[in-house]
């Protein structure tokens, strides 16, 4: 059963989140490593900027009522889920397109790691110690350091699941499917 192609405005607001979110972990691999703070300045805007589109994605889906296609966590979409997922041991790649299964949840899961990060970012920069967060407040570093720890967390999860993201759009390049043309170019 062929999917329902992907529209020109998930098109882009895919297209919108990968440079994004894609930014924002390189910037942070800057900012974890070394003491610049004209990086720490860099990923902060971009980190508001990824929070929008972030929340466009989440608008666009709702508009489009697909929620339900990135989390089918009803009996029917779990049950397809595991059988696309038991599948790819035997060799045969999950379906792809605008339709409930793996690849759909998959993208669920990624869009909630993203949403995480954007959150424990954006409460982060709300409370930085020293008072230079947006709450002023001095004493914020007990709250700090748990955001930043579960905001690192979050990216080697989104790390893992770019990776992941990418090798599996590579097999079905290779396979002949041509996902990357209808996803950027809108061609069937």
């Amino acid at each position: 059963m062929e999917a329902r192609p992907w529209d020109r405005g998930t098109c882009l607001v895919h297209s919108a989140l990968v440079v994004t979110v894609l930014a924002q972990l390189l910037t942070g691999e800057v900012v974890a490593r070394a003491n610049h703070p004209q990086w720490l300045l860099i990923h902060t805007v971009l980190g508001i900027l990824t929070s929008i589109v972030i929340i466009v994605h989440w608008m666009w889906t709702w508009a489009r009522r697909d929620i339900r296609v990135l989390f089918p966590w009803d009996r029917a979409g779990l049950t397809r889920v595991r059988k696309e997922f038991f599948a790819v041991f035997q060799g045969e790649l999950p379906g792809h397109g605008d339709e409930v299964g793996l690849s759909s949840f998959v993208h669920g899961i990624g869009l909630l790691g993203v949403s995480g990060m954007a959150v424990t970012g954006l409460l982060m920069y709300a409370v930085i110690p020293g008072g230079y967060g947006l709450s002023l407040n001095s004493t914020a570093y007990a709250l700090f350091t748990t955001l930043a720890t579960t905001h690192l967390w979050l990216s080697y999860i989104v790390w893992f699941y770019l990776g992941g993201h990418i090798f599996f759009a590579a097999l079905h390049e290779i396979l002949g499917n041509r996902l990357l043309r209808r996803i950027y170019l809108g061609r069937p």
